[in-house]
């Protein structure tokens, strides 16, 4: 399951718990991007909570479900009694229910036609709550039920005078049934007059019935056969009319569980605190205040609220790990993918571009690669089949992109894909801890650059990862981490490269090496000249620790974790040469 299809799947499981049908939850569950039907639901759930805040209920009535008689005729092709209650009470509630609707978008849903009232009152006057036909609006079959009583009772009549006449013959004082027919249980050692249908296990019983009972029970079962064959004719009418009117049937219930989606919908916004987002046709986009529903529903108010209001086509999200960034990504996703689905956004306001597509990656760490492939080259694959359906206005969104190879190639490829995506006008939004992106990014004309502070989106700025401060949070021991951050103060990012660990480390060591013997040059030859008894006044400038920032010298750039030069110093900036590329930093960014 990829990124967006979890997206998806997460986001209805959340909402599937508002439904109060199980049409309604199909509703749900059916639920893809479709921003024409987006549009036409916004409207719907529009009306409904304007109707709520006048005082109607968002609940609807108990209307009988027909998933399981749909499920029964379609395996035996049959109806019972109670199966056709069922569905005459599903049409009779699901019209009062229309009936009781102020909105005329949503009584257009519930299809109810003269036909199907008329099959409902049709199905009542033929079959009792029970499942049972009725008789009263069938004379055929109410003769046929008061001959059989009359029959009935000559049988047991006959039965009570031959009991008494020859009770010293019998096992049991009262009849018993064997192979459909009413018999005696005789003991075997007497003769009895009658036709035998059976013994018992030891033989000592035989079931016989009395030749003057034979008449009487044979139209005792004509009758049965008869009513039989009537009540089946009558099932048999009614299961062919609700053929005749099944397609009327299933969309009847289709729109009960539309409806249902609707107010399921309702009250997801009034739970969730959303907004009906707006749509740009310009490709604006704009979060204010936004939450990510899941979070949501676990921490409810603790949740920090993100905005974020793009004016260019790329955004870079930096900040301490474990900050929010992934969070906020999943923020923006969800939005887009809500909105395209006719599902109110958790936000003060939402602006979606119209059309908008997601595509998320990198936010599971679920599965394996395909059997031989790379994480890499997984991620590469995934993203060439991105790059083949995105259309103007799409949003591409990367989750730690390309994490698992050298962090300059990532950079340099991350920034690549970015700006092919910003030339087709397509949304592509990166959380990293990358430094070469951060520069490429800070010098860019089509990315935005954002960091959390404290949960909080600021944009326009880049930030520290703090990997070592969070290493130190969750109680790493005191001496891995002081030693962690001596590393980190002494040896750029970039040096993890093996490549750029000996090529750039030799070069340093040999500009070191040059500066140890100049300055190793001027103190032999101060020592000399102090030994003779010259005055050297240079002496204290040499041993003196240069505590001021010096244009011209190379310096730790903390949130960007790379060395560069020093170029130009103004207040509390600074201009510092990384590569060949010049970053504005703050002054206190430099150690």
């Amino acid at each position: 399951m990829g990124d967006r299809e979890r997206f998806v799947k997460e986001i209805k499981e959340l909402l599937v718990k508002y439904a109060s049908t199980s049409s309604g939850e199909k509703a749900i569950l059916s639920l893809r991007t479709d921003y024409e039907r987006a549009i036409r639901d916004f409207k719907l759930i529009s009306e409904v909570l304007r109707e709520y805040s006048e005082g109607r209920s968002l609940s609807l009535p108990n209307i009988p479900s027909m998933d399981e008689i749909f499920d029964y005729f379609g395996k035996f092709g049959v109806l019972t009694g109670e199966n056709l209650y069922k569905i005459a009470e599903f049409i009779e509630k699901a019209s009062r229910f229309r009936e009781s609707l102020h909105s005329a978008n949503l009584a257009s849903y519930l299809p109810i036609t003269r036909e199907l009232l008329s099959f409902s009152k049709q199905i009542k006057d033929n079959i009792s709550r029970d499942g049972q036909i009725r008789t009263v609006k069938n004379p055929l079959l109410k003769e046929l039920y008061e001959r059989r009583n009359e029959v009935r009772e000559q049988l047991l009549k006959a039965y009570s005078e031959i009991i008494l006449k020859n009770r010293e013959k019998l096992r049991e004082g009262q009849p018993v049934i064997k192979n459909g027919r009413l018999t005696l249980p005789v003991i075997s050692n007497f003769s009895f007059d009658g036709v035998i249908h059976g013994y018992s296990y030891t033989t000592e019983t035989v079931f016989v019935e009395p030749y003057e009972v034979v008449p009487i029970q044979n139209r005792l079962i004509q009758l049965d056969d008869r009513i039989r064959e009537e009540e089946r004719r009558i099932l048999g009418n009614l299961i062919g009319n609700f053929i005749r009117l099944k397609e009327g049937i299933i969309k009847l219930h289709e729109g009960i569980g539309l409806i249902d989606g609707i107010y399921a919908r309702a009250k997801f916004y009034l739970d969730f605190d959303c907004t009906i987002p707006e749509f740009s046709k310009d490709g604006r986009f704009e979060i204010l205040e936004g939450r990510e529903p899941l979070l949501y529903s676990k921490i409810r108010q603790k949740t920090v609220p993100i905005s974020i209001k793009l004016d260019k086509f790329s955004l870079l999200i930096t900040g301490p790990n474990a900050g929010g960034k992934t969070i906020t990504l999943r923020t923006i996703a969800f939005a887009v993918l809500m909105a395209g689905m006719g599902i109110p956004v958790p936000a003060k306001k939402a602006v979606i571009p119209y059309g908008a597509e997601v595509f998320p990656m990198g936010f599971s760490q679920e599965g394996a690669p395909e059997e031989g492939i790379s994480h890499f080259v997984g991620e590469l694959k995934g993203i060439k089949g991105i790059l083949e359906r995105v259309k103007p206005y799409d949003f591409v969104i990367f989750d730690e992109i390309f994490s698992s190879t050298d962090p300059d190639e990532a950079s340099a490829l991350a920034y690549s894909i970015c700006k092919y995506l910003a030339e087709k006008s397509v949304y592509s939004l990166i959380s990293t801890h990358f430094p070469s992106l951060k520069i490429l990014a800070l010098n860019s004309d089509f990315f935005n650059v954002a960091t959390l502070e404290n949960f909080r989106v600021v944009m326009g700025k880049v930030g520290e990862s703090r990997g070592i401060q969070t290493a130190k949070a969750v109680g790493l021991t005191e001496d891995i981490v002081s030693y962690a951050e001596e590393i980190y103060r002494n040896i750029p990012s970039y040096l993890v490269s093996l490549r750029e660990r000996y090529e750039e480390g030799l070069k340093k060591i040999e500009k070191e090496r040059a500066e140890i013997d100049e300055m190793r040059r001027k103190l032999l030859s101060a020592i000399s000249r102090v030994r003779k008894g010259e005055r050297v006044e240079e002496l204290e400038g040499i041993l003196k620790e240069e505590r001021e920032l010096e244009v011209g010298k190379e310096y730790f750039v903390k949130s960007l974790g790379v060395k560069g030069t020093l170029l130009e110093i103004k207040g509390n900036r600074a201009k510092v040469k990384i590569r060949n590329i010049v970053v504005d930093v703050d002054k206190g960014d430099l150690i």
